[in-house]
């Protein structure tokens, strides 16, 4: 294994275990903040890694395009806090944009066993590793959505919108 991959690998790891936690634990603490960062720098590292590998298309591919539009949903989830607390609606958007980095994240990593199941028909293997993922993730985001966010605004005073 090359050591791109290695690293690749070993980031995308940290960043399953990191975004676990914070998606299932309380919001807003310390502890909240101090694991999402080590999040939100895993993804980093692992979407960097990710346009050194060239493996599958001897080129720019569209797990490339993917990579993109996963740096762009992690930045816009960073955005937020880091730049819009003013906004009443920024611990919504955070939450949004977060919560969605992580559903990509499980989505890509179903790429990867797409080839440990190779002679399933192609739907099947998007099916079960991209859509399924993506409706599930979608569904407890949304359902989860104004709990956890007015459970923040009681325990924190913040002034958030919460819908």
């Amino acid at each position: 294994m090359r050591i791109i991959n290695l690293i690749h690998t070993v980031f995308s790891v940290l960043a399953l275990f990191s975004g676990a936690f914070v998606l299932l634990n309380i919001k807003g603490t310390r502890l909240h903040k101090r694991i999402g960062y080590l999040y939100v720098l895993s993804m980093l590292i692992l979407l960097l890694t990710s346009f050194l590998i060239f493996d599958l298309f001897a080129g720019f591919g569209p797990y490339h395009v993917l990579s993109i539009v996963s740096l762009v949903t992690l930045l816009l989830g960073m955005y937020f806090p880091l730049f819009k607390r003013t906004y009443r609606g920024w611990v919504l958007q955070h939450y949004m944009w977060m919560s969605y980095s992580y559903v990509g994240l499980l989505m890509a990593g179903g790429s990867h066993l797409f080839a440990l199941v190779p002679h399933w028909p192609i739907w099947l293997s998007i099916s079960l590793f991209w859509v399924l993922p993506y409706l599930l993730g979608s569904i407890l985001i949304f359902t989860r959505r104004k709990r956890i966010l007015q459970q923040l605004k009681m325990r924190s005073g913040l002034d958030i919108i919460v819908r």
